[in-house]
């Protein structure tokens, strides 16, 4: 069941944005970014609870556990959040889980089922209550975090590769799609940011990707945060079915 909690008597601000897999690093800094613009926030987490309250002690937010493997926690998150907010202005999704580094004979259905409905079926069914909420209501935005691996693949993580390309082939039939519902949609697309998610590089192999880079460094998930709020925000309102690479210039075309 989804729990949900929020904080009483914050002040009322005008834009509300829903951050699905606020508790990742990326997704927490991306929740701080719409906090200081006096957005309202949903945000969602499973397994990793963070104290929200602690991280964003001015922000007017609401938590629910989500667990996106299950689809009719999705439908009834969406519900409990149309009756906690009056409007819905941006959705970012920015949940997902990495691949096991394996070769594909040793991929596993297992492996490969939950790679799909957590990194893209969800995106796709979140996008998808989002849009019934919003269209034709008032102008919204969604931002799906992709990864700058679609461009050129990634060996030993096929699978991880196909759930995350999968997001720019959304976001291009989505901005068509949607666009005469008031409704854009883009994909930021990360290269290697120094997150969680990457300790298991060591810092030698930090290093040398960072070499690789022509900015000379790994990402931060700032780095992300400002990228995905600007596609979220007025001064991108002619801005739709874009991929945005935010790697250092590490894939240059």
């Amino acid at each position: 069941m989804i729990q949900c909690k929020g904080k009483k008597g914050a002040k009322m601000i005008r834009k509300t944005a829903i951050i699905i897999g606020a508790s990742s690093d990326i997704g927490l800094e991306i929740a701080k970014k719409f906090a200081k613009a006096n957005y309202d926030l949903a945000l969602t987490y499973n397994s990793h609870k963070l104290d929200f309250e602690k991280e964003l002690p001015k922000a007017n937010l609401k938590t629910y556990k989500l667990d996106l493997r299950k689809t009719e926690e999705i439908a009834q998150f969406f519900a409990e959040v149309q009756k906690d907010f009056k409007t819905f202005d941006s959705m970012v999704f920015c949940a997902g889980i990495s691949q096991k580094r394996a070769l594909v004979l040793d991929l596993t259905d297992a492996e490969l089922d939950n790679l799909f409905e957590i990194n893209t079926k969800a995106a796709i069914r979140c996008v998808r209550e989002f849009a019934k909420l919003t269209a034709n209501k008032n102008p919204s935005n969604i931002t799906l975090i992709g990864s700058f691996v679609e461009k050129n693949g990634c060996s030993c993580e096929s699978a991880y590769t196909s759930s995350k390309s999968a997001m720019s082939g959304l976001c291009k039939s989505l901005a068509s799609e949607l666009g005469n519902l008031d409704i854009r949609i883009n994909v930021v697309a990360p290269g290697f940011i120094d997150t969680k998610m990457n300790n298991n590089l060591t810092k030698a192999e930090k290093e040398d990707i960072a070499d690789m880079t022509p900015l000379h460094r790994l990402g931060t998930p700032e780095d992300i945060a400002n990228a995905t709020y600007f596609l979220s925000s007025d001064a991108a309102s002619f801005i739709t079915g874009q991929t945005l690479y935010v790697d250092g210039g590490l894939i240059l075309e």
